[in-house]
């Protein structure tokens, strides 16, 4: 076997990715059964026991054309009118060639010439330069199923979708076989007669055909159309003096793109004959205008054909049946827009044995005559990421299904890029891209009345580890635990409620709210005192929980205001967004797409790294009194000097968070000083003013959920004890922690 590499067949421009399955079809089936191909790279290598030499002469000399006829169109030349005089002469001349290797097209001609008789027998003929009347094309389109060869229908099947009741046509063959004014059957006809007929010359063919397939750019092409599939070669304007709009062509190219588009007729036509259209049209599906740099949202677009890769050699028949079927299947069904066939990519939802797809988006741009623009290739491999997008991507559709307003329109385009920037690849900072815009959508839904009568709050079913699928995020660390630490808050992680979501957004369980629970919308600019109001109602709801004893209202000896379950965070982080403001945007960000998304909680702290700050003297003071369980730290023994175990119950008065948004901090400081005496410890001063803390950060971070070591160590830096677990206290913590 030899195994030759097809340059000239390059799979990042459709014309080249075409002419390789043109290549490979025609030489199995006519020179060699056991020809294989496979892709490196992007380029096309032919196993085969002919050599370069022998494809060339072969080429010239022996090969038989495909039977391509269009009897549909009025430009295939079948209509005899004169208003397509070329089409007509180079029919009429491929007709009359007496040449074998011309018989199966000449047959095919024949047999077209009786559809169009046998169609105006039956009145079916259209007025003016139609060669039907549009109300019969389906008619025709029937007739050619029965009258047409058998070699004939694959080409049918590729430019016509006849379903059970209409027509659809696959943009890989434009209108039913036709560019605009272009008939590609008789743009073919004319390529072959270069090539083949009584005219044509060897040595110029020979060297097209070089050209085609091993990439020489020696050979003059013909100044013609070059159609959709080879943009980069086609012309544009002032590209000549006498431009006239044509592109630099090559007459072989066509011919065996041509015959490469036979391998894309669906397997299910084949079988069924008749079939639903989306199903018709292998690897290709609506436009989705985003993962390349020339998208355009207002662009006429009629699709997108993606084309698969394979690294492994394999042969006609194979291709034939993987292409046929088309299969590109996510959540259990054929994809049916370019974000879909992404995420079929990143769940393994086709074919084994591919190793990626290039994706072509076909889009008008010279006029209305459409172009296969290249927008990239995306590998085949699962990507965990892929599967926290399914149930947010259901919701996304009811969003488009609610005729969104503009806003929502563009922020609905924005989820969608980062959610196919996900499923290409693209890694932890594409997903920490779609949390974030994905929380800004459901708050522009939240706030449009129209959007809220069509679409419900987002519910995630359970509550994903966006942690574990960030976890190596490069930027926005902090910010991203920070607001999984307030996202993850809630009293029942099983049923994921009550939590901090109604508290902070405007979705409260299955309905909208007017506003969010805490009176305030969550911006970075706002976030410290949206956090801080929802800690204040928070105490509020505890409050009027308690029970009261003998009529005495027992919330004055403190309430628990702190969630049962959330993130633990080490206390070093949660003074850091204390006493830094900077990073609210982000966190705010996050925080609005976790909330919206679900986020899992955990019972154990797990900070990537250790935590060596040591919090200033707010957070050390408060800290302790805000948690779930009680404390036990060493204390020395007055009497006998002995350290002992001393368990702590602290809570939080109710009024403290209130207090602290009113810039009280002193008072606060002062009432947890005296807390603490009562509990037994000794503070290691006797007064500590809170006049330049702010409070309403303060009386957010405490929200925050930290872990009981961390609660007992800041016990021991305020108070005269010792930690129960000195394994986990540093030295210097207990020193310099009031300054």
């Amino acid at each position: 076997m030899n195994r030759i590499t097809l340059r000239g067949c390059r799979a990042d421009v459709l014309a080249g990715y075409l002419q390789a399955l043109g290549l490979l079809r025609v030489v199995a089936a006519q020179a060699d059964p056991r020809a294989r191909l496979h892709w490196r790279g992007d380029v096309a290598v032919l196993d085969t026991v002919l050599t370069e030499d022998d494809i060339f002469t072969w080429l010239v000399r022996r090969y038989v054309p495909a039977p391509i006829v269009s009897p549909w169109n009025s430009g295939s030349g079948f209509a005899g009118n004169g208003k397509s005089r070329t089409a007509e002469e180079s029919l009429a001349a491929v007709r009359d060639l007496d040449d074998d290797r011309f018989r199966p097209l000449r047959e095919a001609i024949l047999r077209s010439e009786r559809v169009v008789a046998e169609g105006r027998r039956r009145g079916w003929g259209g007025a003016k330069d139609e060669l039907w009347a549009k109300d019969h094309k389906i008619d025709v389109i029937r007739l050619c199923r029965s009258v047409l060869p058998d070699d004939a229908l694959p080409w049918l099947d590729v430019a016509v979708t006849l379903t059970l009741d209409d027509l659809t046509f696959n943009a890989l063959a434009g209108t039913g076989g036709n560019f605009g004014r272009q008939d590609l059957s008789a743009t073919y006809y004319d390529r072959l007669l270069r090539l083949m007929g009584p005219k044509a010359k060897v040595p110029e063919s020979r060297a097209w055909a070089e050209a085609a397939l091993l990439g020489r750019e020696d050979v003059a092409y013909l100044r013609d159309t070059v159609g959709q599939y080879d943009p980069g070669r086609a012309g544009g304007i002032l590209s000549a003096a006498d431009e006239k709009g044509d592109g630099f062509a090559n007459p072989w190219s066509f011919v065996l793109v041509m015959e490469g588009t036979l391998v894309f007729a669906s397997a299910a036509v084949r079988r069924n004959g008749a079939t639903r259209a989306g199903e018709a049209k292998p690897f290709f599906t609506r436009s989705t205008p985003l993962g390349h740099g020339s998208a355009a949202e207002a662009e006429p677009v009629k699709g997108e054909q993606w084309v698969p890769l394979w690294d492994q050699p394999a042969g006609a028949g194979e291709i034939a049946h993987l292409i046929g079927e088309g299969r590109a299947q996510w959540r259990r069904r054929q994809a049916t827009s370019g974000l879909e066939f992404a995420l079929a990519l990143a769940s393994l939802g086709v074919d084994r044995g591919l190793t990626g797809f290039h994706r072509f988006v076909i889009a008008e741009r010279l006029g209305q005559n459409p172009l296969a623009i290249h927008a990239g290739r995306i590998p085949v491999a699962v990507r965990p990421e892929e599967g926290l997008l399914r149930r947010p991507y259901t919701w996304l559709e009811q969003v488009r299904r609610g005729k969104p307003t503009s806003a929502v329109e563009t922020a609905l385009r924005r989820v969608e890029r980062e959610a196919f920037a996900v499923a290409s690849g693209d890694g932890q900072d594409a997903l920490a891209r779609f949390v974030i815009e994905f929380g800004r959508l459901h708050e522009l839904v939240g706030r449009s009345g129209h959007m809220r009568s069509q679409v419900p709050p987002y519910r995630p079913k359970e509550r994903p580890d966006w942690l574990a699928a960030l976890e190596r995020l490069g930027t926005g660390r902090e910010e991203l635990w920070l607001a999984a630490g307030f996202a993850g808050l809630c009293d029942d992680p099983a049923t994921a409620g009550p939590g901090i979501r109604a508290l902070l957004t405007r979705a409260d369980g299955a309905v909208w709210q007017d506003a969010p629970g805490n009176g305030t919308d969550l911006y970075g600019s706002t976030l410290a005192k949206a956090l801080a109001e929802a800690h204040r109602v928070r105490v509020i709801k505890a409050q009027d929980d308690r029970p009261r004893l003998n009529g005495e209202d027992v919330t004055a000896r403190g309430v628990q205001t702190a969630f049962d379950f959330g993130q633990r965070l080490p206390i070093g982080l949660l003074d850091r967004f204390v006493t830094d403001p900077s990073r609210d945007g982000l966190v705010a960000d996050y925080l609005r797409g976790l909330l919206t998304l679900g986020c899992a909680t955990r019972t154990e702290a797990a900070w990537p790294h250790r935590e060596h700050a040591v919090p200033g003297w707010a957070v050390s003071l408060l800290a302790p009194f805000f948690g779930t369980g009680d404390l036990t730290v060493r204390v020395r023994d007055r009497r006998s000097g002995d350290h002992r175990l001393h368990p702590v119950r602290l809570a939080p008065r109710p009024d403290w968070i209130s207090r602290l948004i009113a810039g009280r901090g002193d008072a606060v400081a002062a009432d947890a000083l005296l807390r603490l005496r009562l509990a037994g410890l000794e503070p290691r001063v006797p007064v500590l003013s809170g006049s330049h803390v702010d409070g309403t950060r303060l009386a957010a971070g405490l929200l925050l959920l930290t872990g009981q070591k961390d609660r007992e160590r800041s016990l021991t830096r305020i108070c005269v004890a010792e930690a129960f677990h000195p394994e986990t206290l540093h030295d210097a913590d207990s020193q310099g922690a009031l300054a």
